[in-house]
């Protein structure tokens, strides 16, 4: 094993080297340029889909504003996460159940623990979905760069560009789209961009967007290519923007892309060897591509139009999209997600798989990067998370928990002994 190790660090020093000289690296191998991001730690950047939007009523400073995003009402799948279960779990909307049990993210003691425990692992940056000025997403937004900056990562806003989603936006005219947008990512850019806990690239803020799709009256539900080039000029500074997909017709004018979910290894080869030749070519400055362990919307039932299953198969998916993630020297992989349980992609601890995610990818980014690891330190934040927690909280963890913070080995989760098999 440590042979391997040694081949795959020099393999992506000598592409590192490659990319500095303007020259394309192989499928199957990782490196850029590092001083690009204002990240710690070694290139590609390691960042993790974050979602900040759970409220339990029960931990929460806001009671009266509910269970946010822990229950689910459908015609055919109902959560109440207010009532508990026989085995005294909350009935939430999810597959697999937090190891700090369903919580509020605008806790302190929350976010602390899950950007403690994603440095412990290796990741570098958060990348935080935002609805807009005045949204639920956008009140914890100071608390989050915060803790992010003390903690030693980076945040990073993801964009929803639903042009038509009242109450948010509920323009009359393509006019009208591009001033929405236009003082949306104003308003982000003044509030938030120059903290230092925010994700830059080659010193300019980095801004995801998640995309829209559809037509109504006033066409395509997206901002158009052109759109955007009057978006961008009336923007207070420069910005690192990544769209969502291969959309040829946005580029050189948005400068990064990124890839969401899939498991297609045609989808996920084309959109890096598409994503390079476009570099090369000068229309596109750099992409994202993504790592996952599955995906499982059953708990929201596919949120109504039927559940979408993508088994993990134990580890098996996760690496396989963590190798693919490598193809042709993307400038970051992100994983998807940190902490999405609607739609159950997430690699947070949890009762079921407890930290068998995290510790697969810290031995991975050691095999490929040389960085040290340490499984325990990943388990230091949950266990001074349960210590220090408030009596609401502690009264959220399920009572095992503690075993699962502690035992270094077999876990009892679905994968016995899985340390084992990244031997």
């Amino acid at each position: 094993m440590r042979i391997q190790i040694l081949e795959n660090r020099f393999r992506w020093l000598i592409c590192g080297w490659l990319l500095f000289a303007g020259v394309s690296c192989g499928e199957d191998q990782v490196a850029v340029k590092r001083v690009l991001w204002n990240v710690e730690g070694e290139s590609p950047v390691i960042a993790a889909h974050y979602m900040p939007w759970f409220n339990n009523p029960e931990t929460s400073s806001a009671p009266e504003t509910g269970w946010k995003h822990w229950g689910w009402q459908g015609a055919s799948i109902q959560h109440a996460p207010e009532t508990r279960k026989e085995n005294g779990l909350r009935d939430i909307a999810a597959t697999k159940y937090p190891l700090i049990g369903p919580y509020t993210s605008r806790r302190e003691s929350v976010i602390r623990y899950h950007f403690e425990t994603a440095k412990a692992a290796g990741i570098q940056a958060m990348i935080v979905i935002w609805y807009g000025p005045g949204s639920e997403t956008d009140h914890v937004i100071p608390k989050l760069l915060d803790l992010a900056e003390a903690v030693g990562i980076k945040i990073s806003l993801a964009y929803e560009e639903k042009i038509s989603w009242p109450p948010f936006r509920n323009p009359g005219s393509r006019d009208e789209i591009v001033k929405t947008a236009t003082e949306d990512l104003s308003y982000l850019l003044e509030k938030y961009a120059s903290h230092p806990g925010y994700l830059r690239r080659a010193d300019e803020p980095v801004v995801f967007q998640f995309n829209y799709w559809g037509e109504d009256a006033l066409g395509k539900k997206n901002i158009l290519p052109e759109e955007w080039k009057r978006i961008f000029a009336d923007l207070p500074f420069p910005v690192s923007y990544v769209r969502q997909n291969n959309d040829e017709e946005y580029h050189p004018t948005i400068g990064g892309r990124y890839l969401w979910f899939t498991r297609d290894e045609q989808h996920i080869a084309h959109f890096a060897e598409a994503s390079r030749k476009r570099i090369e070519e000068g229309n596109l400055k750099f992409f994202v591509t993504m790592a996952s362990p599955e995906f499982n919307d059953s708990g929201v039932n596919g949120w109504g139009n039927g559940s979408r299953v993508t088994p993990g198969a134990g580890l098996s998916l996760f690496k396989d999209t963590f190798e693919r993630a490598s193809w042709h020297g993307p400038e970051m992989i992100q994983l998807v997600t940190w902490n999405d349980f609607n739609e159950g992609t997430s690699i947070e601890p949890t009762l079921e798989d407890g930290f068998q995610y995290l510790d697969a990818l810290e031995v991975w980014l050691g095999e490929k990067t040389g960085r040290p690891v340490d499984l325990d330190d990943n388990r230091t934040p949950l266990r001074r998370y349960i210590e220090s927690a408030s009596e609401a909280e502690k009264n959220e963890v399920p009572v095992n928990a503690n075993d699962v913070a502690n035992r270094e080995s077999d876990l009892g989760v679905s994968i016995p002994n899985y340390l084992e098999t990244l031997e």
